[in-house]
């Protein structure tokens, strides 16, 4: 498992999202490579009034009327100075809202500074809210994990084990089952919340498996987009072992077990491999009872449980 930078530059916020947000460059596109590493975005309403020791120059800054407005009321030279200060911080990006007429000395600065000055019909708050949504998910801290990702009950259950184990196969079960397919491989995992890990497919990999023997399938093709999701919140990692691996203290202390992921607990169970185990059906099995546990109902506790009853109750 490894952990990969997050960050994400202009040309790919266009790319990922600027038709959805009516985004154009108006100047300074040799800029577009600049990066953006928060999913905040800033408002320079102090930047313009000469404050600006707290503008973060990797976070995109959004201008509206009010910023455009207060120029507008100051001196041509005091107006200019402070626009020139701002895009010589040499910013990420500046989306201007509304479709306003932008300045000159705005445009001027931009294309001195080579900053990104994009344009968006929207209005500010609808913009802001919508392109910080598409950061957050986009810049939340990811790690890479391999295995097999499913969605299972609506459970995400992530496959792991050693290589030519048959986590593939399993999986290719699964989906004919009526499961679905997230990645196979190579999984990406995003921490988007303390406590919330979503898996996903790296783009490359995207709704292919590969059978040993066989070769790569896409599993959209053979069967129906029904058989496949992008991202799903981790819920469950089943580890699939082999047999004689799986010793009896494992199997009974294993109940409870858990392991930590880009630091987020994650509920874990292992899977013992043997010839006549049809797997595909423990795993249903598994994430049945991952949901029921999800909802207070402790199947083994309870058993244990009524079991100790019946023994009291006979000694009584």
């Amino acid at each position: 498992m490894h952990e990969d930078y997050s960050r994400v530059s202009v040309t790919d916020v266009l790319k990922e999202q600027g038709e959805a947000l009516g985004m154009t460059v108006l100047t300074g596109e040799a800029g577009l490579g600049r990066y953006i590493d928060h999913p905040r975005v800033e408002k320079p309403s102090l930047a313009f009034a000469g404050y600006l020791e707290k503008l973060n120059d990797y976070r995109l800054q959004v201008v509206g009327k009010s910023e455009l407005g207060y120029l507008a009321t100051r001196p041509e030279a005091e107006r200019k100075k402070a626009v020139d200060a701002v895009f010589d911080l040499r910013l990420a990006a500046v989306v201007i809202t509304y479709g306003m007429h932008v300045p000159d000395i705005v445009l001027e600065a931009a294309k001195r500074t080579d900053t990104p000055l994009i344009s968006t019909p929207l209005d500010s708050q609808t913009f802001m809210t919508n392109m910080m949504l598409y950061l957050s998910r986009r810049l939340a801290p990811r790690t890479f994990q391999h295995g097999v990702y499913m969605d299972i009950f609506g459970l995400g259950v992530l496959l792991t084990g050693g290589s030519g184990i048959g986590k593939s196969e399993i999986a290719l079960e699964l989906v004919s089952r009526g499961h679905r397919l997230i990645a196979d491989d190579m999984v990406e995992l995003s921490r988007v919340g303390t406590d919330v890990l979503v898996g996903r497919s790296p783009e490359a990999l995207k709704y292919h498996m590969e059978i040993r023997g066989i070769g790569i399938l896409n599993i959209r093709d053979l069967f129906g987009a029904a058989a496949i999701t992008d991202a799903k919140r981790v819920g469950l990692v089943l580890e699939i072992v082999h047999w004689d691996d799986m010793s009896e203290q494992i199997r009974l202390l294993g109940e409870d077990a858990s392991i930590v992921l880009h630091d987020v607990k994650i509920p874990k169970a292992l899977l013992p491999v043997r010839p006549g185990r049809s797997l595909a059906v423990l795993v249903e099995v598994a994430a049945r009872n991952q949901l029921l546990k999800q909802r207070g109902i402790e199947s083994g506790k309870a058993f244990m449980l009524e079991l100790e009853n019946r023994i009291q109750q006979g000694q009584g």
